[in-house]
């Protein structure tokens, strides 16, 4: 193997040196190539308001990094050609690339956007790569010094090592996830230093003469059929090895965000962050430097799975990002993160956990499968884990295992099949944009006439954003002309065994509040039925600002009316959601306050008699073909009569919940339970219906009842 990279690349940096007060003149370089269609790294700075703006300073090494990023050969000669006219180098441009790291596209700068740059980082870096240069830099204390302020820079810590790889490869160690994994050397557990980064290329020139040869053989090595996917056997390991690392799966979703996934930011800034400025904040500190961190993200699947769940629904996990930790910033906020360049593992199932941050323990068979699964590249072994699903007592109950440190027997997942599958006939993608207005919207109001199962259809609603059967988390209560702020927020009620006296007690969205606050990594709904019985306005009061969903959190929080001594502000939770039921036949039901219909979706329900998921829902359940036909028929003809009806219209039909009885088996209803519906159920509202028209009514009712 020649090198033939090294003496170019050493003449290169000693060229870029001079360039120091010339940024300006490299970033127009760079950008005429961008223009000539070259892929060099990104030039768009971003500022404190988040735009992106001219980038206007440059280090030396995030140049060295435009032709050193994952892109095809033939364009990085092409952008290597012209550096080399423009800096003058008189070397060759070299024939291979033998050994030497490249960049992750998504993050090829060595600094900080300018929102959080300071005026002297791009200066140090410019120092540390002079001094670099220099005579014996592994000896010179303003080397050393150098170093360190380098890698305390925002962005700046491991990859250090690699750009001075770049312009010194003879000299310095290039440290890296390949080289890591090929030494068996962790980093150090307090990050890295001058200091430290000497001991261990000492340690390394015991056992290799070039550092060259070294890198070559450690890309050999992982990019080896056997050694792919498999943990580093630390064939190589030095007295800086730690034995024990900790491993982190973290979540990526920031409700209120655009785009709420910011799995791409992370891995383009470099770091994993925490979207909570008061939670969580310890378990970020104790990520140390060296240890494994996944982006993951969990849901549930019901179809398509890899092996057979008997029709239930499975809780998953996508694993899509994979690094590690290279620096804790130490606000309990941020951690810098090396992201792999590999693809990630993709999806895990049974075995998972909402939690914004979880760290695997070691001790635990499933979670040390897990850890293989995500960080070793090991596939799940789907018939040991259904095999342990099967041994629990009630696999039928749940098919996310215990384990997760939450509950010894956790609800069972459910996503939109379940929906369907429980008897909710809404069209899949009418459920689906519902679902999905909910979790945006944070309110939603269920509309419809009578009979269509909006109670039915808000729970399971519910529960398909919680991604789980878990009615604990679920609250429900019914609005009435009576009904106040002092029921629904807080106020003064009388006082348990005090005659005459009263005590200020919180109500029950109060109370619901609290307890989603203390849960924030999982939703809460909170369900009022009859929503537009109450006084919307009074009920609500100064909350009526708080349920939007761009006005959730602290930032927002406002006194209540009735305050406790020393109480703090209160505001509602990100992670609570309402949904609203009206019944649009209720000719004594006012108008939504508008002030409060544009802070809800909504979503209209629609008798199902000629769905056939209607038909097959009772078929499958053993109900004769014939009583089917004729609820289908009969009914559908009614609404049709009602809907025609001047005076009533189609918010005045029947719903298909009259005809939707409990339990798994229908086979004993016959023509005596069709009839005792309608005699008991629907013909009472008929009359009401056709209050002054009797007759109406009674040739309705009997044409239901016709043999």
């Amino acid at each position: 193997m020649s090198f033939t990279w090294v003496p170019f690349y050493e003449e290169a940096a000693s060229c870029l040196v001079a360039w120091e007060q010339r940024q300006p003149e490299l970033i127009s370089f760079l950008e005429r190539l961008r223009q000539d269609g070259l892929p060099v790294t990104r030039l768009q700075d971003r500022d404190a308001s988040g735009a992106n703006v001219p980038l206007r300073e440059i280090d030396p090494f995030t140049f060295f990094g435009a032709f050193n990023r994952q892109i095809r050969q033939a364009r990085r000669l092409a952008i290597i050609a012209e550096v080399k006219e423009l800096l003058t180098i008189g070397s060759e441009i070299p024939s291979d690339f033998a050994g030497i790291p490249i960049l992750d596209n998504m993050r090829s700068w060595f600094f900080s956007f300018a929102s959080e740059r300071k005026a002297s980082d791009v200066p140090t870096l410019w120092r540390v790569f002079r001094l670099a240069l220099a005579e014996a830099p592994l000896d010179n204390p303003a080397f050393a010094e150098s170093f360190d302020a380098a890698v305390a820079l925002k962005g700046v810590n491991v990859n250090l090592t690699m750009g001075l790889f770049w312009i010194r490869p003879k000299t310095f160690l290039n440290l890296d996830s390949t080289n890591r994994a090929y030494l068996g050397q962790e980093l150090p557990r307090g990050g890295l230093t001058f200091a430290t980064y000497r001991q261990i290329i000492a340690q390394v020139r015991t056992r290799f003469s070039s550092m060259v040869e070294l890198s070559q053989a450690a890309w050999n090595k992982s990019n080896t059929p056997q050694s792919a996917g498999k943990p580093s056997p630390g064939a190589h390991g030095t007295a800086l090895t730690r034995a024990t690392v900790n491993h982190w799966l973290v979540g990526a979703f920031w409700d209120g965000s655009d785009p709420s996934d910011q799995t791409d930011r992370f891995r383009q800034e470099g770091i994993w962050e925490n979207g909570y400025s008061d939670k969580y904040l310890d378990e970020v500190r104790n990520m140390a430097v060296g240890d494994r961190i996944a982006i993951k993200s969990a849901f549930v699947l019901k179809a398509n799975l890899p092996f057979d769940a008997r029709g239930r629904s499975v809780s998953c996990m996508d694993v899509k990002a994979v690094g590690t930790v290279v620096k804790n910033r130490g606000d309990g906020r941020v951690v810098e993160v090396e992201w792999d360049d590999t693809p990630p593992p993709g999806r895990w199932y049974f075995y998972t956990n909402q939690k914004t941050i979880w760290r695997l323990r070691p001790d635990e068979e499933y979670a040390r499968r897990l850890i293989d699964f995500a960080f070793h590249g090991v596939p799940q072994d789907y018939a040991w884990f259904v095999q342990r699903w099967e041994s629990l007592e009630d696999p039928a109950a749940s098919t996310r295992l215990p384990g997760q440190g939450r509950d010894a027997h956790p609800p069972r997942p459910y996503g939109l099949d379940d929906l369907i599958a429980d008897g909710v006939f809404v069209p899949k993608d009418d459920l689906a944009r519902a679902l999905e207005r909910l979790k945006s919207k944070k309110n939603l109001i269920l509309q419809g006439p009578p009979g269509v199962g909006k109670t039915f259809v808000a729970r399971r609603l519910a529960y398909a954003l919680m991604q789980e059967e878990d009615p604990s988390r679920v609250e429900m209560v019914a609005f009435h002309p009576s009904y106040a702020y002092e029921d629904f927020v807080r106020g003064f009620r009388p006082a348990v065994g005090q005659a005459g006296s009263f005590e200020l007690r919180d109500g029950i969205f109060f109370s619901f509040c609290r307890r989603a606050e203390a849960d924030p990594d999982r939703d809460y709904v909170f369900i009022v039925d009859e929503i537009n019985r109450g006084n919307l306005a009074a009920i609500f009061g100064d909350l009526l600002i708080l349920i939007e969903a761009d006005k959730r959190g602290q930032e927002f929080s406002v006194p209540l009316v009735y305050r406790q001594q020393d109480e703090d502000r209160f505001h509602v939770p990100k992670n609570v959601y309402l949904i609203g039921m009206m019944n649009l036949a209720d000719r004594s039901l006012a108008m939504v306050d508008y002030a409060l219909r544009r802070r809800f979706a909504f979503l209209t329900l629609r008798p199902a008699y000629g769905s056939e998921s209607f038909r097959t829902w009772l078929t499958d359940r053993r109900m004769n073909d014939d009583l089917v036909s004729r609820i289908v028929a009969r009914m559908a003809a009614l609404n049709r009569q009602i809907a025609d009806n001047p005076q009533l219209g189609e918010h005045y039909q029947l719903g298909h919940s009259f005809f939707c009885p409990r339990g798994q088996d229908f086979s004993g209803l016959d023509e005596a339970w069709f009839r005792d519906i309608v005699e008991t159920e629907v013909a009472p509202l008929l009359e009401e219906y056709w209050f002054d028209d009797r007759k109406r009514a009674e040739a309705a009712r009997e044409a239901l009842l016709a043999p």
